[in-house]
């Protein structure tokens, strides 16, 4: 168990928590919680907007299917936050010169700003979380997270 595990907690039950995996969602959801607090304070978007926003900055010109690449979100997810990053004058989308059925994505000034603004916040909530761990520690992490990414693709058990 741990420390959140209610003490009347059936011990049956128990065994969930100390599941690599229901470690990792837990940690996985705070993480998430304290992106979305930092974004929404600083820049007023949301975590996916925000990811979007970063492969698109970071990439200068990217399509819909690389963001869906990219992010590991789905299609649909993509879909609706380009939408609202569009219609927020966040991101301009422009038909590629020579397949009109490929749009090309791209900052807006005002998306550049917001970019320019949240990826500082976002390299110091990094630096923050790194420094709680040694540099062997964070190499290790690493390591170890890209195991278990091979391992997640395996289905058969």
């Amino acid at each position: 168990m741990n420390d959140e595990t209610p003490d009347n907690f059936n011990p049956q039950l128990a065994q969930l928590s100390s599941f690599l995996t229901y470690r990792i969602a837990r940690l996985h959801q705070k993480l998430n919680t304290q992106a979305t607090k930092i974004l929404g304070d600083t820049v007023g978007v949301t975590l996916n907007q925000w990811r979007m926003i970063a492969f698109v900055g970071g990439g200068e010109k990217v399509t819909a299917s690389e963001l869906v690449r990219y992010t590991g979100m789905d299609k649909g997810l993509v879909s609706r936050n380009l939408k609202a990053l569009i219609e927020g004058g966040l991101i301009v989308s422009t038909e590629h010169r020579k397949d009109s059925r490929v749009h090309v994505l791209s900052l807006t000034p005002k998306g550049k700003e917001v970019f320019s603004i949240a990826l500082p916040k976002m390299r110091q909530r990094q630096a923050n979380l790194q420094s709680k761990l040694s540099a062997d520690d964070v190499a290790n992490l690493r390591r170890m997270l890209a195991i278990l990414e091979t391992a997640a693709k395996e289905v058969e058990l």
